[in-house]
């Protein structure tokens, strides 16, 4: 598809998501990932740690030393499972994130930004949604990279945190969330066609199934209802105030679970790209 895409020309939309651990990528945008990635857009993942700090699983599926290479070939598995081709893992070192020079932190991710040019990037809201030190601060530092090379007021780019509903923090996880933006929606994905490679990649990343098993709870049927769809909050352009919903939301909210209801039928954006764009790459790949 990507090779069509180059011989007729057309370079496909490109879709930046930057993490902070293997696990990220599955756990919050999955289903975004193999969506776009279905429909044409060149999906780019960076990741800043190989997920060290993290557990082996119970038992122990391997040694503490064997762990960053066997989280790393798992995020790479998830990957493949959503879809995506491309992942790239940098050298930091997980849970210290805050002691890394920022700056630094900063110009690598920008330097990311500047060779892959995406139109849309997405991170963690400040919060982290768990309010993991690393999440929080690989949010700001994405957000910086991200005005370094566009501005805040980017003609074809635009900068995302994913996010959760109030009502999926406060009854579902049972916590509160971190930061008011990280339970802020302007934008949904809907995701219900992949559910099943969300799952199969939240499953690649074996190591951590404590987490899984916490978080999703062996994907009963209204897990799974609730999953395939993903909520974003615009942060780059910044959406004017005062937005009716998108017309999709309102029928939209009809069918999803009771604690997205509200985030669904308030959104004012139905996908990360202009409707049609994922398609239309999908279709010129195709000829």
């Amino acid at each position: 598809m990507k090779q069509d895409a180059v011989r007729t020309g057309r370079r496909p939309p490109t879709l930046l998501v930057l993490t902070a651990h293997p696990d990220d990528e599955s756990f919050s945008p999955g289903a975004t990932l193999a969506r776009y990635a279905e429909e044409g857009v060149r999906v780019v993942i960076v990741c800043a740690t190989r997920g060290q700090a993290g557990k082996a699983g119970n038992p122990p599926l391997c040694s503490r030393e064997e762990l960053p290479a066997v989280r790393e070939a798992e995020l790479r598995e998830a990957a493949r499972r959503l879809g995506v081709e491309e992942v790239h893992v940098l050298d930091y070192r997980d849970g210290e994130l805050d002691r890394a020079p920022f700056e630094g932190l900063v110009a690598d991710l920008a330097g990311w930004v500047e060779r892959v040019r995406p139109e849309v990037v997405i991170t963690f809201p400040p919060g982290g949604i768990s309010g993991h030190r690393d999440h929080q601060v690989l949010s700001r530092a994405a957000e910086r990279a991200f005005l370094d090379v566009y501005g805040p007021e980017p003609a074809k780019a635009r900068f995302y945190y994913f996010t959760l509903p109030r009502a999926v923090f406060e009854g579902e996880l049972g916590f509160s969330p971190p930061h008011p933006l990280d339970c802020a929606v302007t934008t949904v994905v809907d995701g219900r066609r992949y559910v099943d490679r969300k799952q199969a990649a939240l499953e690649a990343h074996r190591t951590q199934h404590l987490s899984v098993e916490r978080v999703f709870r062996g994907f009963p049927p209204e897990v799974r209802q609730r999953i395939g769809w993903e909520f974003y909050y615009r942060v780059y352009p910044a959406l004017p105030g005062g937005l009716p919903p998108h017309p999709a939301a309102r029928s939209a909210a009809a069918e999803v679970p009771p604690s997205l209801r509200e985030a669904v039928a308030a959104a004012v954006e139905w996908g990360l790209f202009p409707a049609g764009e994922g398609a239309a790459s999908r279709a010129a790949g195709a000829r």
